[in-house]
């Protein structure tokens, strides 16, 4: 962890300036300052919150992420009311196959599982789980969009047969 001078300013023209000193200075010149206080850490729970947005620093989604996660769809089965694994039907959720950056692209191309909470907390991290719905969902992929293997990397950025 830095610890950063409370005097210590970045302008928007990326120089930066000592409030104490009152002038534009260079880095190696605060480290070796005679005024150099470090800011104090306030934890958050003390944290003066009446400054603080609406949000509380959770970030939004945009409006593009909301509309693929509403319009979710799976090109596995068209049964959107039970689990997949297991026929349960209610504390239902998504699984999308391949997770990270290529979360809305699973989204978009429906390489989605409709699971319950249950099995979606059982398979999840479930390497053998992954990798089969990984192979499983190009190959899918491939047949429904009618895509070579170069053209579901380009999306996925990984070949996984």
């Amino acid at each position: 962890m830095i610890k950063k001078c409370k005097y210590l300013k970045i302008k928007l023209n990326h120089t930066i300036y000592c409030t104490k000193l009152k002038k534009e200075i260079q880095l190696k010149h605060c480290t070796n300052c005679k005024h150099k206080e470090y800011q104090k850490k306030i934890p958050v729970l003390i944290k003066n919150r009446t400054n603080t947005k609406k949000n509380d620093g959770i970030k939004k989604k945009s409006a593009k992420l909301s509309k693929l996660e509403r319009d979710r769809f799976s090109l596995f089965t068209d049964n959107k009311d039970e689990c997949m694994f297991c026929d349960n039907t209610t504390d239902l959720t998504w699984h999308e196959i391949y997770r990270g950056k290529n979360r809305p692209n699973s989204m978009k191309y429906g390489l989605c599982l409709r699971m319950c909470l249950r099995c979606h907390e059982r398979w999840q991290e479930d390497k053998s789980f992954n990798d089969y719905w990984h192979k499983l969902g190009q190959q899918r992929f491939m047949q429904y969009y009618h895509k070579s293997k170069e053209d579901f990397r380009d999306i996925f950025r990984k070949n996984y047969l």
